[in-house]
């Protein structure tokens, strides 16, 4: 399923955080014909968030309740207006906490429950450990529900996300997918709701890893004399250089590290030391506890 260019979309954001704007201006930035007939709702709860909001985002509606009577007209409107027999159901994206996802989806239900199923609401959800079932419970029954793990780089649109749909979102799952694709080149769509908290664990909290690699080159590098201010761009560019590479590349990432790697010189000798003092398996432990982390918030 695709969204169409004559059809209107309307998008609602719970919650006008960081990842909520980082989408918001993708797909305000975006020349993809869809884009143009996309209408925007944003939720915050603090005075200054709101101001901030709306300041940014002039053309869009911001308000402080999640229930504003202008929200869900606009969502319906978008429905009326539609020119085809299967409009593009609205969404709504619950950007909160993942402590907030019970009360806000609560707090929605009788709202979403009032649109005739066909139409209702797709309800997404950007956060880990939230299972489907725990939706359901508050959600009403036949609600279209997509998890989905994004990552911080769809700030500057190079997220990696991935997603998993309820048995009701099957045919809406590509209509979220088209929408992240603003700000992820990459969306993964999962058939095991399980394997997405793995997906947190890797390319949710991958950021942070990469990160913290790149703050220890950087510190070796100035332990030997080189300035932060040259080894830091240095660093991050061949961060950028290899994931590029690792990319475009049709060879497995090992065949690329290997040819960085020649036999008896320098980089070798690195790469054997960080493999002989089990770095690979310091990995495996790391996202081992991020995973479990998320698998905890089930229980919240």
């Amino acid at each position: 399923m695709t969204i169409s260019a004559q059809s209107p979309v309307h998008l609602t954001f719970v919650g006008g955080g960081h990842l909520a704007q980082a989408i918001i201006s993708g797909i305000l930035s975006s020349t993809s014909a869809w884009t143009l007939q996309c209408d925007i709702a944003v939720t915050a709860r603090r005075s200054e968030h709101i101001q901030e909001l709306r300041s940014r985002y002039q053309q869009l509606l911001v308000t402080d309740n999640n229930l504003d009577q202008r929200i869900w007209q606009a969502a319906r409107r978008s429905q009326r207006s539609s020119p085809h027999d299967h409009p593009t159901p609205p969404i709504v994206f619950i950007c909160t906490r993942p402590a907030d996802v019970p009360t806000v989806a609560k707090q929605l239900a009788p709202t979403l429950a009032s649109f005739d199923p066909s139409v209702r609401p797709t309800v997404v959800t950007m956060c880990p450990g939230i299972t489907v079932s725990q939706l359901q419970d508050w959600l009403p029954t036949g609600t279209a529900i997509v998890r989905s793990m994004p990552n911080t780089p769809v700030e500057f649109r190079q997220g990696a996300t991935g997603l998993f749909a309820s048995e009701d979102a099957t045919l809406r799952v590509n209509h979220v997918k088209i929408v992240l694709e603003e700000v992820s080149p990459l969306v993964t769509i999962v058939p095991d709701e399980s394997m997405l908290d793995v997906v947190a664990a890797v390319s949710g909290s991958g950021p942070a890893h990469f990160f913290f690699v790149i703050e220890s080159m950087v510190a070796a590098a100035e332990s030997m004399g080189l300035s932060r201010e040259a080894a830091e761009p240095l660093v991050i560019q061949s961060c950028l250089g290899a994931g590029y590479l690792a990319r475009a590349s049709s060879k497995p990432v090992v065949t690329l590290r290997k040819e960085v790697c020649v036999p008896g010189g320098s980089t070798e000798k690195a790469i054997s030391h960080l493999d002989q003092s089990g770095v690979q398996e310091l990995f495996k432990v790391a996202i081992q506890k991020s995973l479990d982390a998320n698998l905890k918030m089930r229980f919240c």
